[in-house]
C-alpha cells in the first residue's frame, strides 16, 4: 500500500523533518529510493524472504525509511523500544530470530555489544547515526544504502522481483507487547492485517489527500505505526517530531487537521493549561473558567440530543473568538477539528474539557494484538464515555466473567515462537481474550472499565476497578500520575507523583522558589492541598472505594525509569513491587 502511492505520485511530499531552525520536505520518490536502497542494501547483507530484522531507535525518518524498505523486499520488520533494558533486548532478538538490527545511539550499540554472545541469530549490527563508536563490528546505515546503490546498478529488476514474492499472508511485523509483567510476547502481524486496518480507517474517517499530522509517538508502537501507514495510503503529509518535547513546535509547523495522541499526552497538555491559568490575572483566570463551564453545558446538551438555549449559543460564540480559538491554535496549529485517542482510558472531565473548547475527542480500542483500533467512535457515530462500536468485519462480545472477546480480520493469530502463551489467549472456539474488563450498551457502543488482571479484590471481598477512581484523583493540578493499590488489602491506598511544570508553578506562588518536586513531596501545604482534594473525591465514592492513605514519590513515572510502558501505561506489578515497602507502610496501623 505505500509502494503503490509513492509511485503513482512521485512528486507529491511524503513527510517533512526538522533540520536546524527549517522543515524540510521530502518527496515520495525520494523516499522510495532511501526505502529501496536500505532494502537492497539488506540483502547485499544476506537478508532474504521472511528474515526478521530489528530496529532500536526513537521515531525518526530513518525508522520509516528502514520499515517500508524492509517490507518491500519481504523482510518482517522487528520493534525494540529505544529504552528496553539489554536483557529485553537479548530476549527479543533471540526470540525473533533477527538477522540484523539498526541501532540509533552510541548507549544502544553498548548494550548490544555487550549480550552478542548471547545471541544465535544476529549477524550484523547497524548504526543509523554514530557520532563516537569506537570502530567494532558494525556499519553505519550510510554504508548500507550504499551497498544497496551498488546493487541496484549490478540487477536494477531485484526489488520488482523481491515485491512480487511478497504475500498477504506473510509476516510483517513483529511487535513485542509492553510486558507490563515478565518478558514481552511477540505479536505476528501480516500484510494483509495491516492493509485491512489502514483500508478501513481510509474508508471511514474524515481524512482527505494533502491533509498533514505530526509523527511523535514512538514507532516502535502499533498505533504510531498503523496511523503512518494510514497516512500513506490516504495520502496524508506527515511532519516528524525532533522529539516528543516539540509536540507542540511541530503542531505549529504542521497545522494538522487530525491528531492521534494517547490519555498521558492529553493529560499532560490538560496540565500545562491549568498550569498557565494559575500565573493569569484574576480577570483572565475567571473568563477563562466561565467560557470552560459554558463550554461543558453546550456540550453536555449537544451530546444528550437537547436544544442549546440561545443564550448559551452567543456565550459559547463569543468565548469561541476569545477563548476557544487562541488556546485550540496555541497548542496544536490553526486547522485542528478533532482529535483520537485510544491505548488507555481516559476520564470523563478531561473528555469535556476538549469539548468545551471545541476539540472533540474521538476514543477507539485496540491492542497490539488487533492490528490497533478494533473499535472507533467517528464524528458520525458517536457516544461519550465509550471507545465506539466495532469496525466493519469485526466482532465484539462480553463474556460470563465481563472480559472483551475479540475477532476480525486484524486480529492476530499467534504468539512468535510462545505457542502456549498463543493457546491461553484464545477461547475453545476462536476468540481472543483482550484481559481488559468492559460492556456493551443497547446501540452496540463498547465502553472500557478496566484491565482484568488491575481489578482489586479488597480483603473483604470487594471487586474495585480502579481507573474510574485514578481518572477523578488525577484532576487535581499538581499531580502527574495515580496508582490506586488495595488488593487483598483491608482498604484502598494510592502512590502519587506531582506533575513537574505545575509543581514548579506551586512553589514560586507558594514562596518555595527553586525547591524541587523531590524537596516537595513532603511540604505541609502542598501535601495539605492534596489530602483536601482526596477527601473531595472519597465524597463521591462507595465507601469501600475512598482511598485512606497517600504517599507522594518525589520523582515521575517514566519509560526511562521502567514505570511506563511504550504507550504511556503504568506497569502496576512493577511499580507495586518497587514501592512494596511504601505500601506497606499505609497498612502498618
Amino acid at each position: 500500500m505505500q509502494y503503490e502511492r509513492m509511485t503513482r505520485h512521485p512528486n507529491q511530499d511524503s513527510y517533512f523533518y526538522k533540520k536546524g531552525e527549517d522543515w524540510v520536505p521530502v518527496k515520495h520518490k525520494d523516499a522510495l529510493q532511501a526505502a529501496t536502497e536500505i532494502g537492497m542494501g539488506l540483502w547485499s547483507l544476506g537478508v532474504r524472504h521472511q528474515d526478521r530484522i530489528a530496529v532500536m531507535s526513537a521515531t525518526r525518518p530513518e525508522w520509516d525509511s528502514i520499515d517500508n524498505g524492509a517490507l518491500n523486499m519481504g523482510a518482517a520488520v522487528v520493534s525494540i523500544y529505544p529504552t528496553s533494558t539489554p536483557e529485553t533486548v537479548a530476549f527479543i532478538l533471540e526470540n525473533s530470530g533477527s538477522k540484523v538490527i539498526f541501532l540509533e545511539t552510541d548507549e544502544h550499540w553498548q548494550i548490544v555489544d555487550q549480550i552478542w554472545e548471547q545471541l544465535s541469530e544476529l549477524q550484523h549490527v547497524v548504526l543509523i547515526d554514530p557520532t563516537d563508536v569506537p570502530a567494532g563490528n558494525w556499519i553505519d546505515l550510510a554504508k548500507v544504502q550504499e551497498m544497496g546503490r551498488e546493487l541496484l546498478k549490478q540487477q536494477p529488476s531485484l526489488p520488482d522481483e523481491a515485491r512480487a514474492k511478497v504475500q498477504p499472508a506473510d509476516l510483517a511485523s513483529l511487535m513485542y507487547t509492553s510486558g507490563t509483567t515478565g518478558m514481552p510476547k511477540g505479536v505476528a502481524l501480516t500484510h494483509e492485517m495491516l492493509f485491512n486496518i489502514a483500508e478501513t480507517i481510509n474508508q471511514l474517517a474524515p481524512l482527505e489527500e494533502g491533509d498533514k499530522s505530526v509523527i511523535y509517538l514512538p514507532m516502535s508502537h502499533i498505533m504510531q505505526r498503523v496511523n503512518v501507514y494510514v497516512g500513506r495510503r490516504i495520502g496524508i503529509i506527515g511532519y516528524f517530531a525532533p522529539s516528543i518535547y516539540d509536540f507542540v513546535e511541530t503542531c505549529q509547523a504542521a497545522n494538522p487537521k487530525n491528531l492521534a495522541g494517547v490519555p498521558r499526552m492529553l493529560e499532560k497538555i490538560h496540565s500545562r493549561i491549568m498550569t498557565g491559568l494559575e500565573q493569569a490575572s484574576p480577570g483572565r483566570k475567571r473568563l477563562f473558567l466561565n467560557a470552560i463551564e459554558a463550554g461543558r453545558q453546550r456540550t453536555r446538551l449537544e451530546l444528550a440530543g437537547q436544544p442549546v438555549p440561545f443564550g448559551l449559543k452567543l456565550k459559547t460564540a463569543l468565548f469561541e473568538r476569545l477563548v476557544y480559538s487562541k488556546i485550540r491554535s496555541r497548542l496544536f496549529g490553526n486547522d485542528i477539528q478533532f482529535l483520537t485517542s485510544g491505548a488507555a482510558p481516559i476520564s470523563r472531565e478531561l473528555l469535556e474539557f476538549y469539548f468545551a473548547i471545541g476539540l472533540p475527542i474521538y476514543e477507539g480500542y485496540g491492542l497490539t494484538e488487533t492490528s490497533s483500533p478494533i473499535t472507533l467512535n467517528l464524528p458520525d457515530r458517536f457516544k461519550l464515555g465509550t471507545v465506539g462500536p466495532p469496525l466493519p468485519g469485526s466482532e465484539v462480545k462480553i463474556a460470563e466473567d465481563g472480559e472483551i472477546l475479540l475477532k476480525g480480520p486484524s486480529v492476530f493469530q499467534l504468539y512468535y515462537n510462545n505457542p502456549k502463551a498463543t493457546a491461553e489467549s484464545f477461547t475453545e472456539d476462536g476468540w481472543f481474550k483482550s484481559g481488559d474488563i468492559g460492556e456493551m450498551d443497547e446501540d452496540g457502543f463498547l465502553r472500557i472499565t478496566d484491565r482484568k488482571k488491575h481489578l482489586i479484590i479488597t480483603a473483604g471481598g470487594k471487586n474495585i476497578a480502579p481507573a474510574p477512581i485514578e481518572q477523578k484523583l488525577i484532576q487535581h493540578p499538581l499531580l502527574g500520575q495515580i496508582v490506586v493499590h488495595g488488593d487483598q488489602r483491608k482498604y484502598l491506598s494510592a502512590l502519587f507523583t506531582l506533575d513537574p511544570e505545575a509543581a514548579e508553578v506551586w512553589a514560586e506562588q507558594n514562596g518555595k522558589k527553586g525547591l524541587s518536586p523531590a524537596e516537595l513531596v513532603s511540604d505541609s501545604e502542598l501535601q495539605q492541598s492534596i489530602s483536601q482534594h482526596v477527601d473531595a473525591v472519597n465524597a463521591s465514592l462507595a465507601r469501600f472505594e475512598t482511598i485512606k492513605k497517600f504517599t507522594i514519590l518525589p520523582e515521575e513515572f517514566s519509560t526511562e525509569n521502567g514505570y511506563l510502558t511504550t504507550s504511556m501505561k503504568l506497569k502496576r506489578k512493577v511499580i507495586e513491587s518497587e514501592f512494596e515497602s511504601v505500601l506497606d507502610s499505609m497498612y502498618t496501623d
